[in-house]
């Protein structure tokens, strides 16, 4: 038979016993709550990059479209304008055959005409892709923007390199050249600056651009708050060329001391 005191440590066992099932359930319960929740976070962090990825995306694209807009119009308009003209001067000569002046003006009126349409036709393909791009690498390229910029006289740009000549394979090549002469452009319209200083470091691991300048910049932070803003396509679209090349590109701006790098992973151009 058991005592008073047999029973009350049993009823105590028992109590502490459903006390602890309680407790366990209600932990469990919390985990769960917890994971879901966990899981719902990542969920809509995994949905906002791909938001995010895709809106820059969609900049670059929007981006090149406007360029091909641009150079359809330009074709239209300025080549094709030209064009007409040396139509219409080639038939004018054919009447001037007995007037030796008059068909003088137009010869020259056309050969000017001819000077103007190679020109825009250059430009043009320029725009495209520089032609010493594919004859003679990134770093002829990079030195003939500078020298082309610093004589506008509205910017001194000092550029720096140890790629001498290095290769990588044209497409490579032209999408690093638009980054940085996007970069470049951006600095001219918005960094308030009249000297830049350009260094290209390439070492066994990676292909490093710097930008440094006194004038108006950004820090990380505010390019990421523009990145997910309807505003500043041309950063949207480095950001994708970036992506693109498994690279990474960050800002500094401190004391009107504005900085930006370019670091691109040799593993990935080179192949």
């Amino acid at each position: 038979m058991e005592t008073p005191e047999n029973i009350s440590i049993l009823e105590l066992i028992i109590a502490f016993s459903g006390f602890f099932a309680l407790l366990s359930i209600a932990i469990v319960l919390l985990f769960l709550t917890f994971k879901k929740r966990i899981e719902r976070e990542q969920e809509a962090m995994r949905e906002a990059e791909i938001n995010f990825e895709r809106e820059i995306n969609e900049a670059s694209m929007k981006a090149e479209q406007q360029e091909r807009m641009q150079i359809a119009m330009d074709l239209h308009d300025d080549i094709g304008a030209m064009m007409t003209v040396l139509k219409i001067n080639t038939n004018n000569a054919k009447t001037q055959i007995e007037q030796p002046e008059r068909l003088l003006a137009v010869l020259e009126n056309t050969t000017e005409m001819i000077e103007q349409t190679a020109e825009a036709v250059r430009n043009i393909s320029t725009r495209i892709s520089p032609p010493s791009l594919v004859k003679l690498g990134l770093n002829v390229t990079l030195e003939d923007l500078v020298k082309t910029l610093n004589e506008t006289g509205e910017i001194q740009i000092f550029y720096n390199s140890n790629m001498e000549k290095t290769r990588f394979n044209i497409a490579t090549e032209l999408n690093i050249y638009r980054i940085l002469k996007e970069t470049i452009n951006n600095i001219l319209k918005h960094g308030k600056t009249t000297e830049l200083n350009v260094h290209s470091i390439q070492s066994s691991d990676f292909l490093e651009f710097e930008f440094s300048y006194q004038g108006t910049g950004l820090t990380n932070s505010q390019v990421n708050e523009l990145l997910h803003s309807s505003k500043r396509n041309g950063l949207k679209s480095i950001q994708s060329r970036v992506n693109n090349l498994k690279a990474t590109i960050s800002y500094t701006f401190e004391a009107n001391n504005a900085g930006i790098q370019l670091r691109i992973p040799m593993k990935v151009i080179e192949h």
